[in-house]
């Protein structure tokens, strides 16, 4: 099996029809499933395999099946691990730098591999879905990974046969693994609401049945705008709220849950005639899969790339109690323009929110966006019961 220029616009069709605006976080997951076909095509060649750490104890898998702390803090994105906390982190999901693996292996933590094009064998064929599976075992294996994520975003009616072709193949590649070793975890992304969110009409019972861990992306709540078509945080408090609150009443155990969390923001041009100073930022129609305002008028920067940018406002930072989120006003060639973005203060309280109904875990997308150390510091929201929250 090789990546051809075929398979890379199949690859890249599919994901780009995934989301409003998320072009950086697209380009960041198309990266990491690209990987992961070419360590299936590796492992099917032979090719591939040595031990990358100077100490080769640490390409073995970690052994437990049980979380390696009671509360898992589990993310995206780590580049070689050299930034990553992991007196506090769990799981690196979408691990492709051997150095990474090297250093969480050596803490103790998990690295996961992004399900490589899973939808390439949505088909009631069986023969395909165990071919898929045991390529990406042995990719996983040869890559001395602890488990897998499944990320897939596109739209499907209730009931459609990709939603029962996609769980049945999740839970043939956890059965796969398990047999292997109990110790690998197989993990699912799904939207930050159960409630066909873009058009995603999921079987998250099924869903869960199929996958040890649900990832749930409580972040671009914004992709589908029915209110004012202004400029609005990236994932409000009260928007967390009640996606867990729907996840928990479809049956789903908080034990098989992770709250993901934006460790990014979105920039917004404001419609021509917006004052410097003004909190509200009306912006341009953008349509998104048949709703005429969404996120996709804005676009996502990295929480270090925001803070840059505020040192300049025109506002300084500014504070939505009621979305739960900071933003603030900038000028730039000419225009006004808004950032909204999460930080500690808007964080803590979601953490402790999750800790509060049980959950397994919380984490962001992505470790890389900040090297601020008070961004790890307020998962002790999560992990530690006296945590004292300062609103």
């Amino acid at each position: 099996m090789s990546t051809t220029p075929r398979m890379m616009r199949l690859l890249l069709s599919c994901l780009l029809a995934t989301s409003s605006v998320a072009k950086r976080r697209v380009a960041v997951r198309t990266a990491a499933e690209l990987w992961s076909v070419q360590q299936v095509a590796a492992a099917a060649s032979g090719s591939g395999g040595g031990c990358p750490c100077t100490d080769q104890s640490l390409c073995q898998p970690i052994t437990s099946s049980k979380p390696v702390m009671e509360r898992e803090i589990y993310g995206f994105g780590g580049g070689d691990g050299s930034s990553i906390d992991f007196s506090r982190v769990t799981t690196v999901a979408w691990a492709s730098d051997p150095k990474l693996m090297c250093a969480a292996h050596a803490a103790g933590r998990r690295v996961v591999m992004a399900a490589p094009q899973p939808e390439k064998v949505f088909t009631d064929n069986a023969t395909a879905r165990a071919e898929w599976v045991s390529g990406t075992v042995a990719a996983i294996v040869n890559n001395y990974m602890d488990g897998i994520v499944f990320d897939w975003e596109s739209p499907c009616e209730p009931g459609a046969d990709s939603q029962r072709q996609y769980s049945m193949l999740i839970g043939e590649t956890r059965d796969a693994l398990h047999a292997l070793a109990p110790s690998y975890q197989i993990s699912t992304c799904v939207a930050w609401s159960p409630d066909g969110i873009d058009g995603r009409n999921y079987d998250i019972p099924a869903f869960a049945a199929a996958s040890d861990l649900l990832y749930v992306m409580d972040y671009d709540t914004r992709s589908q705008v029915v209110d004012a078509c202004v400029a609005a945080a990236n994932a409000p408090y009260f928007g967390m709220e009640y996606g867990l609150k729907r996840f928990l009443g479809l049956g789903v155990s908080p034990q098989q849950l992770i709250l993901g969390v934006p460790w990014y923001g979105y920039r917004y041009k404001c419609l021509d005639g917006t004052a410097p100073a003004a909190h509200t930022c009306p912006i341009a129609l953008v349509p998104f899969r048949g709703v005429n305002c969404s996120d996709a008028a804005g676009s996502e920067v990295a929480l270090e790339g925001i803070l840059m940018k505020q040192k300049n406002s025109t506002t300084g930072r500014l504070w939505d109690a009621y979305q739960g989120a900071a933003f603030f006003n900038s000028v730039e060639n000419g225009s006004v323009v808004q950032y909204w973005y999460d930080d500690v203060k808007s964080l803590a309280p979601k953490y402790a929110h999750a800790k509060s109904l049980g959950l397994l875990g919380v984490g962001p997308f992505t470790f890389t966006d900040t090297k601020d150390q008070t961004m790890y510091d307020a998962f002790d929201a999560f992990l530690k019961d006296d945590y004292k929250l300062e609103l």
